[in-house]
């Protein structure tokens, strides 16, 4: 019996996933939901329900949804980065910046990046991370989620080449809010946590990461899984089954 029901559990998930993927939003809600439903216990699928409601449009659900994940487990980097997204679609972004300081918080003991230098006063030309972090809020505003998503990981690139691991962790978490269960995003993710050295961090992403491969198989993505653990993370025993794991043979049509 308790097997079954964690079988339909991931079976909502992966479908919810797999709707997510291919546009099939108001699908995805639902089987999130279900996953809900079936787990409420359980932080993962609340952090799913509230990134697909922000994707539709739902800012107050998908508030509520993080703040229910946030009840589970009140130190969940996803459920915060996504309760900060939310808050800012509703406005509230004096919250929105406090909840970004508990993030910054919460990934110590570290010292936290410094902030890029401001641009000369009376320039009109902005960095190239100021650029994509304004060509998201503008697309998430016109709700092209896709294009947000892509803007915010470009920024996240742009700050990861000027070592400001912060910020670039706060532009992915943004961009994870909107679908929490994009690969691309956990594992733009992924290789900031390794580069800075947040070992538990990377390693607790690396696992959640392949959860997710294994219910919706990607062999481009579990490749570039596996090289970056090994890369990074070959001394923990934890990562060392996704390591040896054998990829999935690619199918040719």
């Amino acid at each position: 019996m308790i097997e079954d029901l964690y079988a339909r559990y991931h079976e909502a998930l992966r479908r919810g996933h797999q709707q997510a993927s291919e546009g099939k939003f108001k699908e995805a809600l639902a089987s999130y939901q279900a996953a809900v439903g079936l787990a409420a216990e359980r932080t993962l699928p609340h952090i799913a329900v509230g990134g697909m409601e922000l994707r539709l449009g739902h800012r107050k659900e998908a508030l509520a949804a993080f703040d229910r994940a946030l009840v589970l487990e009140p130190n969940n980097l996803d459920a915060l980065g996504g309760r900060a997204a939310a808050l800012l679609a509703v406005g509230r972004r004096d919250e929105a910046d406090s909840v970004r300081a508990q993030i910054i918080h919460l990934r110590g003991p570290v010292t936290a990046a410094a902030p890029p230098p401001a641009a000369p006063a009376g320039t009109a030309s902005l960095r190239g991370a100021d650029v994509h972090a304004a060509a998201g809020e503008a697309a998430r505003g016109a709700g092209h989620i896709d294009e947000a998503i892509n803007a915010w990981l470009a920024e996240g690139d742009e700050h990861v080449a000027a070592d400001h691991f912060d910020a670039a962790v706060d532009a992915c978490l943004r961009a994870l809010a909107l679908n929490s269960g994009s690969t691309k995003v956990h594992l733009a993710l992924l290789r900031v946590y390794f580069m800075r050295g947040w070992h538990e961090h990377a390693v607790e992403r690396a696992l959640l990461l392949d959860r997710l491969l294994l219910m919706a198989p990607d062999g481009a993505n579990q490749a570039e899984l596996r090289d970056l653990t090994a890369r990074y993370g070959s001394a923990d025993p934890r990562v060392r089954e996704i390591i040896t794991r054998d990829l999935p043979t690619p199918v040719h049509s």
